[in-house]
Order: structure tokens, then C-alpha cells, then sequence
């Protein structure tokens, strides 16, 4: 089976992503995965190229794997564990003070989730959501989702009408996507979403350099929105 993990960087961003690549590069020659970096520019929020890129990416391979360029593969060890029969795309739930949170900072999808990523890409009332591309995602799952503007960590998110999309994912073990606030004992990938980009930074150096880095906590005001 051909897979790829796929990642896209602009501005600002590509900082981060210089820091995380090495990691990424790491996992995929353990683990036989292609890399591609996207290099799509567009007029709406960046987050929202990760669709056509994935999508593209499905033409091309059996398996596309999304990795944000905030992430540190911490423990390249083990891959990702096969997917049970029928589901067609994985990815890690957070559960913070509220709320359920499905994540895609690292999410593995088939060939058979492109009508998904379509659907999602439809959805334009989410274009500039904090949430962006996330929020198309957890809708069509069936979550709620908290309206534009809101205070998104004082918000309870609950899936309320599961959709086959739903059905269809295989939720990983948190050590995949192990964020400063809701973070795995023995993490695989760190997700390193601070709001503040020199802190985001700092920590990715500090994981790349020593992978058993004690990384903070978030600070009362320096949660990402975006999750």
C-alpha cells in the first residue's frame, strides 16, 4: 500500500515546519511513507489548503497522512496501527475541560474519504471559524461546534447526532496527538499548539533536541484556539 504524509507551511509557519521536517523525514524512512510538502497558495486561511492537498494527495497514494507543522514525531518507534475493517479515516479525540474534540493536526485518511474532504471544502460559513477546516470536519460527524467569535475553550463540544463519518473513524490513542493540555505519558507525536509563535518554537527546539522534554502546560491566556 502506497502512503504519503502530507504538510503545508506559509508565512510565519514555515519556521515551524523547517524545525518539525527533520522528525517528520525520520518517521516516514522507518516506516515507508512518501513526504510531500505542499507548496498550494490560496486566498482563503491557510489551513484550509490541507483539503486540496489531500485530496491531491489521494491520487496519487492509497493512504494520506496530515501532519500540522506545529508537531514533533517525538518517538519515530512504532507506525500507526492499521485501521479496523471499515473505517476509512483516524485521528485523536481531546477531551479539555468541557468539551470532545476531534483533532485533525494528525489525521490519516483513504481514498474513500475524498467525498468527505469535498463536503468539507463546501462548507464555506467555516472559512475564517478559529477552528477553520476543523470545524467543516466535526460538523459533518455530527458534533456541535462553537459559533464563530465565541470563547471556543469555554464551549462543550459533544457529537449529537453521529454521521457516517462518524461511524467511519477510527479514533487513535492520545500518545498520536499529545497537546500541552491533554497530553499522553509517553507521547509519539507532540502537537505544540501554543498561541504564541516563539513558545511554539521553543518547545518544538527543545523536543527536537531531547524528546523526553517536560513541555509546559499552556499559560491561562496562550491556549490556541484552533486546538
Amino acid at each position: 500500500m502506497s502512503r504519503a504524509i502530507v504538510t503545508y507551511a506559509v508565512g510565519a509557519h514555515e519556521e515551524l515546519l523547517e524545525v518539525a521536517l527533520p522528525t517528520f523525514k525520520e518517521f516516514a524512512v522507518r516506516h515507508k511513507y512518501e513526504i510531500v510538502v505542499g507548496d498550494l497558495i490560496t486566498d482563503v486561511p491557510p489551513a484550509w489548503s490541507k483539503i486540496p492537498l489531500m485530496i491531491e494527495a489521494l491520487n496519487r497514494y492509497d493512504e494520506a497522512v496530515w501532519f500540522d507543522c506545529d508537531l514533533v514525531v517525538a518517538d519515530p518507534s512504532e507506525d500507526f496501527p492499521p485501521m479496523r475493517e471499515l473505517k476509512t479515516h483516524a485521528l485523536v479525540r481531546h477531551f479539555d475541560r468541557f468539551s470532545e474534540v476531534p483533532n485533525s493536526g494528525v489525521w490519516r485518511v483513504t481514498r474513500d474519504c475524498v467525498p468527505l474532504l469535498k463536503k468539507m471544502s463546501e462548507l464555506e460559513v467555516f472559512e475564517n471559524h478559529g477552528w477553520w477546516e476543523q470545524a467543516a470536519l466535526m460538523t459533518l460527524m455530527g458534533y456541535c461546534v462553537p459559533p464563530e467569535g465565541s470563547d471556543y475553550r469555554d464551549t462543550r463540544c459533544r457529537c449529537v447526532r453521529p454521521t457516517v463519518w462518524y461511524d467511519g473513524c477510527e479514533f487513535m490513542r492520545l500518545c498520536w496527538n499529545s497537546h500541552p493540555n491533554y497530553r499522553a505519558s509517553r507521547p509519539k507525536i507532540v502537537h505544540c499548539s501554543y498561541r504564541d509563535m516563539t513558545k511554539r518554537l521553543e518547545v518544538m527546539r527543545e523536543l527536537v533536541k531531547d524528546p523526553n522534554y517536560n513541555y509546559p502546560k499552556y499559560d491561562p491566556e496562550d491556549a490556541d484556539d484552533s486546538e
